[in-house]
């Protein structure tokens, strides 16, 4: 037996920016009260990062990465863990979580199918032209790719009432 739209989990993509904050409380506004919700932070792995040195790129000792590994795992814990607080403000029953991935709306994408969940809301930052076409929108890319509804929320929009 399938479980019903209210009973699976929304999904909310959460990076800290305002954009995101106002998707939380737009989500818990159309959606109501006492849903569940997963609001998930994507962090890039580390070794997707470039780094450079006096003669060109670089290589670091172990150590280095596996600290710098659990420096960004613990602000990106950080930052799902402020979300999932602001999302049961909200009104979500809601969990944090992070994902590690070099494509942040692959993993979007992807977590909100193994999670079979109703609804995956994430806020847009609003780019236009040249920013757009060089920085790409994460929020277009879900909603392009992904077979769930999206709940895009706008900044114009986001402080509607």
């Amino acid at each position: 037996m399938t479980p019903s739209a209210d009973q699976r989990p929304v999904l909310i993509a959460y990076d800290g920016s305002d954009q995101a904050k106002r998707a939380i409380a737009e989500a818990g506004r159309v959606l109501g009260a006492g849903r569940a919700a997963v609001v998930l932070t994507v962090r890039e792995p580390i070794e997707h990062w470039d780094f450079a040195g006096l003669g060109g790129a670089t290589t670091l000792d172990p150590a280095t990465v596996s600290a710098m590994q659990d420096a960004a795992q613990n602000e990106a814990t950080a930052v799902a863990e402020e979300g999932a607080a602001l999302a049961r403000t909200a009104g979500f029953d809601a969990e944090a979580q992070v994902g590690v991935a070099p494509s942040p709306w692959q993993e979007i994408v992807g977590v909100g199918d193994a999670l079979d969940a109703d609804l995956i809301a994430i806020g847009s930052r609003g780019r236009t032209g040249l920013k757009k076409v060089l920085l790409g929108s994460v929020a277009s890319a879900v909603a392009q790719h992904s077979r769930r509804s999206v709940l895009i929320v706008h900044p114009e929009t986001a402080d509607s009432p």
